[in-house]
């Protein structure tokens, strides 16, 4: 396989799941990113990224624990000459014509997932700058952007997280399967204990959201709310307009970061994100 046909590689290794999504770099550097649909797949037992490399030209990787694989992944790349990106926190990212700042003081704190999932938010809509960006997850992570500047967040346990933790705690309080929400519904009062677990985290995880919201509705009414994550469908909000939902926005992130290098890179300027 020639140079040109092959693909980048990007990689999102979550707490419970490692996904990936490979794509050239023409596609990338000619297409805007709200028109970039990744295909996202999974890295399982039998599938690695070292697996991959023979139709790989570089890497953009992303990781909130390191994976098994990681030591392997970096040897095999090296003797291969395919350069890895490992993305990082960083106290402000260039996208496009913006600055997004980061509101922690010490930025090694932050989980890169939820800093890419910001820089998605503000490659995806350029003409705004606030934002409320959720990712629900094994943990649920709500960040809160204004103006393009991070003013804070939080982060609670996702609703498994939650539920094996009441469940663990307590004697006389269970679940089933039936109780358990498959898609986003009005939140109602449980009138048994299991409708009562499923629905009480729910509201918990949807309170979290939504008190983000009226925090920075506080500020301004004009801003996006983006919700990424395995359990985004189990989020619901009064507001409908302004409400987007992705697949994985950190893998977005990861795009964006490719994106801007290989702009740079185009103008004959030099950038660490260079491809």
């Amino acid at each position: 396989m020639s140079e040109q046909d092959k693909s980048i590689l990007f990689i999102d290794v979550g707490n419970s799941l490692a996904k990936y999504c490979c794509m050239r770099a023409t596609e990338i550097q000619n297409t805007e990113l709200c028109d970039i649909n990744p295909s996202l797949e999974y890295f399982s037992e039998t599938l690695t990224p070292v697996q991959l490399l023979p139709r790989v030209s570089h890497i953009y990787l992303s990781y909130v624990k390191a994976p098994e694989w990681l030591d392997a992944l970096h040897q095999e790349a090296a003797q291969q000459n395919i350069p890895i990106v490992t993305a990082t926190s960083a106290k402000h990212t260039r996208i496009n014509h913006s600055i997004l700042i980061n509101g922690y003081n010490n930025v090694t704190n932050m989980g890169v997932d939820r800093w890419l999932a910001m820089i998605a938010a503000v490659g995806l809509f350029p003409q705004k700058s606030d934002f409320v960006v959720v990712d629900a997850g094994t943990a649920i992570t709500c960040d809160v952007i204004f103006r393009h500047q991070h003013q804070g967040g939080w982060i609670a346990p996702g609703l498994k997280t939650l539920k094996t933790s009441l469940l663990s705690n307590t004697e006389q309080v269970f679940t089933n399967d039936k109780a358990q929400t498959q898609h986003a519904e009005p939140i109602i009062l449980g009138t048994d204990t299991p409708d009562c677990v499923e629905q009480g985290c729910l509201a918990q995880l949807n309170g979290m959201v939504n008190l983000a919201c009226e925090t920075l509705n506080d500020q301004t009414d004009d801003f996006i709310v983006l919700i990424t994550g395995g359990d985004q469908i189990k989020l619901s909000f009064p507001r409908k307009n302004n409400i987007h939902y992705f697949a994985n926005l950190v893998l977005i992130g990861l795009i964006q970061l490719a994106k801007t290098g290989l702009i740079v890179e185009k103008n004959n300027e030099t950038s660490i994100n260079s491809i």
